[in-house]
């Protein structure tokens, strides 16, 4: 009897290290075979259900998961596995105060487990927690001075508050710490990028492109920096490449009008602006159109504009600038508009 039980212990034993493989080599279906046959015969096998839990959170499946976690974590309190992955599950769910209750349970019991640690300090920054957030990213580097995600949260919280240079500070060592991050890259470009620093940010920006050159985000990023230095028809170019690899088509199509506004190319500025507005409204490509019946001395058509966008937009002051303007330089065309600002 011993005997047979103990060649059930083996082959179970056997099915689970099978599974664990094959999930790790993105063979879903057969690993959960497996993973099913070792619980047919241990119903209650821990190693097979922390499997089965994480295979469904790996397959965004967080509500079978949750299941499968609490089943092991009934039979083996405190597994270290099923309560890393639990609290995974929950934040796939959206459940981040379930989630967090989880984690510092885990760190009470695995308290220099660094991942987690940043995963607590991930859940605290999201819910706006930053003081509690940045007391655990300090922790996570205490642990690993490198970790890459406690970093790049520490320079989103200061992004947050305003501190540029502190955040810029963070998400150059996060450059560093990683070489290949792009999200950091990025990061880094931006804040050179709002610095008016065009030719700084552009460095970085090419940093991501050798990594990740379908990066629209930088492309986007790239395309402001050479409006910037007035390369229009550059930026143009980096416009339409942000636009195919998946920029908003309204805001890409605004702001290549835009730059061929600059250039006093008012057909093709008119086009790229039409073809904007076709996607929906946009308050940007109509401030365009007027600009250009201003520059085709059409003032009334641009008062029109201005009348529309008045009583879409009440209290916006780019607008109401635009308009003080306008009314300003011609009061004709400008009498009987309310602006609503």
């Amino acid at each position: 009897m011993a005997s047979a039980h103990l060649q059930t212990r083996k082959k179970v034993k056997a099915l689970c290290r099978l599974g664990n493989r094959l999930r790790k080599e993105g063979k879903y279906e057969l690993a959960r075979q497996k993973y099913l046959q070792a619980l047919n015969k241990e119903p209650d096998n821990v190693y097979a259900l922390v499997g089965l839990g994480d295979l469904n959170r790996m397959q965004k499946q967080f509500v079978e998961a949750v299941d499968f976690y609490w089943r092991a974590l009934a039979v083996e309190e405190d597994n270290r596995f099923a309560l890393a992955g639990l609290g995974d599950a929950y934040r796939g769910l959206q459940e981040l105060d379930k989630a967090l209750e989880v984690w510092l349970h885990y760190l009470s019991l695995n308290p220099d487990d660094y991942k987690v640690i940043t995963r607590v300090a991930d859940g605290f920054r999201k819910r706006g927690d930053f003081d509690e957030a940045q007391k655990y990213y300090f922790k996570a580097l205490d642990r690993h001075p490198g970790d890459l995600y406690a970093l790049m949260g520490l320079g989103n919280i200061h992004l947050k508050k305003g501190e540029n240079d502190q955040a810029l500070s963070f998400f150059e060592r996060a450059v560093h710490a990683s070489g290949n991050c792009v999200p950091a890259l990025t990061s880094v470009a931006n804040i050179y990028r709002r610095r008016k620093e065009y030719e700084k940010a552009l460095e970085y920006y090419r940093e991501v492109f050798r990594i990740d050159p379908g990066s629209s985000h930088a492309w986007h990023g790239k395309a402001d920096c050479l409006r910037g230095l007035r390369r229009y028809k550059e930026a143009i170019e980096a416009w339409q490449k942000a636009l195919s690899f998946g920029m908003d088509p309204k805001m890409a199509l605004t702001r290549i009008g835009d730059a061929f506004l600059s250039l006093n190319d008012l057909d093709r500025a008119e086009v790229s602006y039409r073809r904007a507005l076709d996607l929906g409204y946009d308050k940007y490509a109509y401030l365009g159109m007027a600009r250009i019946h201003m520059k085709r001395g059409k003032p009334q058509k641009a008062a029109e504009i201005y009348a529309m966008l008045a009583e879409k937009e009440h209290g916006d002051i780019r607008i109401a600038d635009e308009y003080r303007r306008f009314a300003d330089e011609h009061p004709g065309a400008a009498a009987g508009l309310n602006p609503g600002t």
